[in-house]
Formats: structure tokens, C-alpha cells, sequence
């Protein structure tokens, strides 16, 4: 009698193994097929917080990331809006040197095409509005040199505590400075083209000094305003390139945490199904004792 009780605490230790080497297999087989080490918080609560804050930054910095591609396309197309004024003040310069009443027609060409590039937007948006982004800045016909944005700057969070400026104001970049009225800087783009315009037309020599020393003012505006975009653009680039370098180690790390081993999964499965078959062997003999000992 004592030898039954003794085989039925051994089976019920046999089953108890058993069901602990399946659950191990069960493991490591969908570690095996899923390709995920962790399969629920409850396997590993530590690595899960880990695979679960290695995901949020990740996704905090994507989110910049996307930040910075926005900032960097409008200041892009403020660029090419100020290098296409550039362009135009060095062939109004020309035109100044000639003294050709001729050239008026084309100065007054120039000077409409230095307005729309003033009105330049970008998806739809007023790029040199300020934040009235739906205002264009030189748009009044009564009087289409007064500046009608804001002097407000348009700011993009590109990193934790960091902001950026996307944008510059049509009255700093066309006008000479922040809150000025037309004509009260001496680097008022529009002011030296007209009087540009004027002293050709006229034939006045003094005038047509006037503009020049305008437009060289002007210039010298628009090249610092250049200077300021590329600043800004190469501060954006430098993040860009660090953000996407902190993802690429973040996003190693949580595969880390996440992914199967492989060798040790497979290694560990196939002792278990050793372990089973020797366990079932070992039970399958332990029944059938059992049952001569009953039998005799």
C-alpha cells in the first residue's frame, strides 16, 4: 500500500514537471515564431518598461523630427524668395550703371516680381505674413509696399525646451527692419526701385545715386538675411542628423530588449521536448507498475 501512495505523489510531481516544461516550450515557441522575446508585461515587467520608454522617445523624436522637416521647407522656400531678390537687386545695379531711360520698363518689371516673390507662400500659407499667414504682406492695391503681416515669429518645438524660428517678416526682409513704414530705412528695397525708376525716367543723375545707394543698402539686407536662413537651416540639419542618430541607438537598444535569441529559444526548446519525452517515459512506466501492483 505503500508503494501506491508513494507512485501517486511521484505522478502527481510527474505532472506538475510536465505542465511546467509545456508552458516553458509554449514560451519559446512563440518567442520563435513571433520573433519577440517578451510576450506580455508579465514575462519580463522590467524589460517591458524598458521596451515601453524606448518606444515613447522614439516616437517623441520622430515627431520632431517631422518638426524639422516643416521648419526646414519654409525656411527652404524664404531662401529662394531672398535669393530671387538678390538676383534682381544685382541686375537693378546694372541697370542703374547704364542711365538708360530704356531700362525702365524692365526696372518696373523687376520691381513687380520683388513683390510676388514678397507674396511668396507655401502651402498656401503667407511666408513672409509673419503669424497672418493667410494675410498677404504686400497685398493692398491703395498702397502695395506698406507691409500688412505681423511683426510675430512662427516658432516649431524641434527638441525638448527647443524652438526655432521658421520664419522672417516681409518689413525686416523688403523694408529694412521690423515695424518700419516705407521709406524709413535707407535698405527699403521697394523705395530704391521706384526711385530708381524715377531718376531714369527723368534723366536725373542724383536720383539715380539715391536708388543705387538704396539698393545697396538693400542688398547688404537681404545677403544678412540669407546669412540668418542658413544659420538657421544649419542648426536644423545638425539636429536632424543628431535626432536621427539618438532613434537609430534607441530603436537598437529596444530590439535589444524585444527580439528573440534565437540559438538560446531554440536551445531551450529542444531540452524541454527532451525533458518531456523522458518525463512522459518515466510515467508511462510508473502506470503500468502501478497497475500490476494493483492487479496482484
Amino acid at each position: 500500500m505503500s508503494f501506491r501512495t508513494s507512485t501517486a505523489t511521484q505522478q502527481r510531481q510527474s505532472l506538475q514537471d510536465l505542465q511546467a516544461t509545456q508552458e516553458r516550450m509554449a514560451l519559446n515557441n512563440a518567442r520563435i515564431t513571433s520573433g519577440n522575446r517578451i510576450g506580455s508585461p508579465g514575462e519580463d515587467p522590467t524589460g517591458a518598461a524598458a521596451i515601453l520608454d524606448f518606444g515613447n522617445s522614439i516616437d517623441a523624436n520622430t515627431q520632431y523630427l517631422k518638426q524639422i522637416d516643416s521648419a526646414s521647407a519654409y525656411l527652404t522656400t524664404a531662401e529662394n524668395a531672398v535669393n530671387g531678390a538678390v538676383e534682381s537687386v544685382m541686375r537693378l545695379g546694372e541697370l542703374a550703371v547704364s542711365g538708360s531711360s530704356a531700362s525702365v520698363p524692365e526696372v518696373n518689371a523687376i520691381l513687380q516680381n520683388l513683390l510676388a516673390l514678397a507674396n511668396t507662400q507655401s502651402q498656401g500659407k503667407y511666408i513672409f505674413s509673419g503669424t497672418k499667414t493667410n494675410t498677404q504682406p504686400f497685398g493692398d492695391p491703395l498702397a502695395p509696399y506698406t507691409y500688412q503681416g505681423n511683426r510675430e515669429d512662427i516658432n516649431l518645438g524641434v527638441a525638448t525646451g527647443t524652438l526655432v524660428s521658421t520664419n522672417l517678416t516681409g518689413d525686416q526682409v523688403f523694408l529694412g527692419g521690423k515695424g518700419l513704414a516705407p521709406g524709413a530705412s535707407p535698405s527699403d528695397l521697394f523705395t530704391a526701385v521706384q526711385n530708381l525708376a524715377t531718376g531714369l525716367l527723368n534723366g536725373n543723375n542724383a536720383t539715380v545715386q539715391t536708388a543705387t545707394t538704396g539698393l545697396d543698402a538693400a542688398l547688404a539686407n537681404l545677403n544678412q538675411m540669407l546669412a540668418e536662413l542658413g544659420g538657421r537651416q544649419a542648426g536644423l540639419q545638425s539636429l536632424q542628423t543628431s535626432l536621427g542618430n539618438f532613434n537609430a541607438s534607441l530603436q537598437a537598444l529596444q530590439t535589444d530588449q524585444q527580439a528573440t535569441d534565437y540559438p538560446t529559444a531554440i536551445m531551450e526548446y529542444t531540452n524541454d521536448q527532451t525533458i518531456q519525452s523522458a518525463t512522459l517515459s518515466v510515467m508511462a512506466k510508473v502506470n503500468k507498475v502501478n497497475l500490476f501492483d494493483y492487479l496482484a
